[in-house]
């Protein structure tokens, strides 16, 4: 396309409704048209996946009712001198050589431009990309269909003000062998007609970042710019996670190389606040509209995202104080009138307690800083914010040196004890800034706001005060009773459902947490142990004994040096690039090793299995351990065990310790001990 052509068209930025889940109601739409045009937006495109005439019953019209829906909202968009766009995703099921469906496709999008929509896009993402036979016959590939047919929707539409196409190779990671030698996208580079521009989200379909030189790559692919479809805010691929960092990454010089950008955000509408907000002040930070001082982040010169995240929590605290509350008699009713709320809240009979009596609630306002610390914590998909980055430090250097929290009043005090306490109670100010800010937030007027973030507030709270409580019992404090860690936790103790049992049950679980200390600089491979393995495996337990002085007899050494074979699946080795560095191996049944009643019988009634764990101190990281264990500690639930323990020589303080600070075993207290005998377990 040329220069005069692309400058001719206004820059498309706003919002795309294209996520997985619940869609928008019609009233959260038409807020979002007011939002739009007073942060300096100017486009909407609808395209819930969710909404099934829009994705998956495509060919079917809207009825009456529907359409009388999608007018008021076509026009409310107008109102606001929002663009409009109305996609749909035919991609599913659609038999390109077959006449009628084109037929089917146009009637639809004729239908919808009766309702004063002027704008429309064709996607393609998210489908399967082998035709079928009649296709194949009239096809010579996928983007040739692809083409063919929405060339003709364009040109059946009368060439309309703006047509998005969505490619189903929509980022870089999905192109073969690269973008620059993708056939699929030349292809469409080549055949789309120069009227209609095309979808991409950058580098992946969530992308870290949007560099000059990757839009410029594809620009000459597609011979146009493209449009950004923006990930960074969506949520819709897990439930558990919401974002309200700024929009950043993208440098403002990316802005006269493209035809628009749209942000797909959280799948709720209230969090949006901050994504759009922020979106909006990038647009303008290149036209010189600049709603805050600009010094140099985010690779460019004119646009700072924290700058520009302080201004939209500072407009968004303003709503928490709107009185809101959702009508929840009518499935997608809109929002009621909102009026600013200075009201305590509401005691009955104006009650005046007495002097020795309880004083009456009164709830905090909620603060800026509390809504920056709930941005921090709820931050960017390949980034946690300062605070949330500071807790897990803390909470990293605490459990690695629990060792120095000793307690009691004869105590040894020594520098290293002072650091822990003094982290240690970092820490918990930390967590209670959370705690108050989930009460804070529990009680603002806006409940509409509050509903939407509840789930997620209500989680980081309950995570943060397990850590606490983790925390404090290192330190000699007894939590209280509801956050105890033990063999037999509330439910809140052991959280995510199935899905955590799942992930738990992998041995690289967390490997890609956002937080690495220290950094991932060596890989680790977590195998089954082989023939080939056994001289190792007894060499590195040699090694480890060498430390202690004492030779207690154990179980565990006879399934070191292959007297006895390990249960099925219950044998595995922790490898990196020098060597073999760690093994856990198991019993499911320890008493079928025993010649004599080494334990008592109360004891292995509720510890019936045998681990033997060896980790080298040349492995950093905890976790790595942590993986390894606990693969062998889901083989014997699997295998019906319901508990499992360990031996250890006394003087092996180094294991002991280490043990201690994943949090997976603890000390179990057997009467009947032989000397320098030392039992760790846990309960399955």
């Amino acid at each position: 396309m040329s220069e005069t052509t692309t400058s001719s068209k206004t820059f498309l930025s706003g919002v795309v409704e294209g996520f997985y889940g619940r869609p928008w109601t019609m009233e959260q739409r038409k807020e979002l048209f007011k939002r739009e045009q007073k942060w300096g937006l100017n486009t909407y495109l609808y395209a819930p996946k969710d909404d099934y005439k829009h994705r998956t019953y495509w060919r079917e019209l809207y009825t009456s009712e529907e359409a009388e829906q999608l007018i008021t909202l076509i026009s409310a968009a107008k109102e606001k001198d929002i663009e409009f766009i109305y996609a749909i995703s035919p991609g599913l099921d659609i038999t390109f050589s077959n006449p009628k469906e084109a037929t089917a496709l146009k009637r639809k999008l004729s239908q919808v431009s009766e309702f004063g929509c002027r704008s429309f896009a064709l996607l393609f993402d998210d489908i399967e990309t082998e035709m079928c036979a009649a296709d194949k016959e009239a096809f010579s590939s996928f983007a040739d269909a692809q083409v063919a047919i929405t060339n003709q929707v364009f040109q059946h539409l009368q060439e309309p003000h703006a047509f998005l196409f969505c490619p189903t190779d929509y980022c870089a990671t999905f192109c073969t062998p690269s973008v620059s030698q993708s056939s699929y996208l030349h292809t469409v580079g080549e055949k789309l007609l120069p009227g209609i521009d095309i979808l991409w989200t950058g580098p992946k379909v969530v992308s870290k970042d949007i560099s000059m030189e990757s839009i410029e790559e594809v620009s000459r692919v597609l011979r146009r710019p493209p449009v950004i479809w923006d990930n960074i805010h969506a949520n819709d691929y897990d439930p558990q996670r919401l974002f309200l960092g700024p929009f950043k990454n993208r440098p403002t010089e990316l802005i006269p190389k493209l035809r628009g950008v749209l942000t797909n955000p959280n799948c709720e509408f209230e969090p949006n606040f901050v994504a759009i907000h922020t979106l909006g002040t990038w647009c303008k930070s290149s036209t010189g509209q600049k709603d805050v001082a600009m010094d140099g982040e985010d690779q460019c010169s004119d646009y700072n995202p924290q700058e520009a995240l302080r201004l939209a929590l500072s407009e968004w605290l303003i709503e928490f104080g709107m009185a809101d509350q959702p009508d929840v008699s009518r499935a997608g009713s809109g929002r009621p009138k909102r009026e600013p709320s200075e009201e305590e809240p509401m005691q009955t009979d104006e009650y005046v307690p007495g002097p020795k009596e309880n004083p009456l609630y009164t709830a905090e306002p909620l603060t800026l800083e509390d809504l920056t610390l709930l941005s921090e914590l709820f931050y960017l998909p390949y980034e946690h914010g300062p605070t949330a980055l500071a807790m897990l430090r803390e909470l990293h250097w605490l459990r690695g040196n629990s060792d120095a929290a000793v307690f009691g009043s004869t105590a040894p005090e020594n520098e290293k004890t002072k650091e822990w306490r003094e982290r240690a109670e970092h820490f918990d100010d930390m967590c209670a800034a959370v705690v108050r800010m989930f009460n804070r937030l529990s009680n603002v007027p806006n409940r509409t706001i509050l509903y939407d973030l509840y789930n997620y507030i209500c989680d980081i709270k309950s995570g943060v005060s397990l850590a606490r409580a983790f925390v404090g019992s290192l330190g000699g404090q007894n939590p209280p009773p509801c956050q105890v860690i033990n063999d037999d936790p509330e439910p809140w103790g052991f959280r995510g459902g199935l899905s955590g049992e799942f992930q738990r049950m992998l041995p690289y679980h967390g490997n890609r947490d956002l937080f690495l200390t220290p950094p991932a600089s060596r890989v680790y491979t977590i195998r089954p142990c082989t023939p080939k393995d056994k001289s190792e495996v007894l060499r590195l337990s040699k090694e480890m004994q060498s430390e202690t002085l004492q030779q207690a007899a154990l179980i565990g050494d006879r399934l070191v040096d292959g007297q006895l074979s390990p249960s099925k699946y219950c044998d595995l080795v922790l490898e990196d690039e020098a060597g073999l560095c760690g093994f856990a191996f198991a019993l499911t049944d320890a008493k079928t090793a025993m010649t004599k009643s080494q334990y008592p019988e109360t004891m292995l009634r509720d510890f019936p299995s045998l681990m033997a764990i060896q980790i080298h101190p040349r492995v950093p990281d905890p976790n790595t351990a942590k993986h390894l264990i606990s693969s062998v500690l889901s083989s014997l639930k699997e295998s019906s065990s319901i508990g499992v323990f360990c031996e250890f020589r006394s003087s092996d303080k180094r294991m002991l310790d280490f043990l201690r600070t994943l949090g997976l075993l603890h000390v179990l207290k057997v009467d009947g001990l032989q000397a320098g005998l030392v039992l760790m377990g846990t309960k399955l």
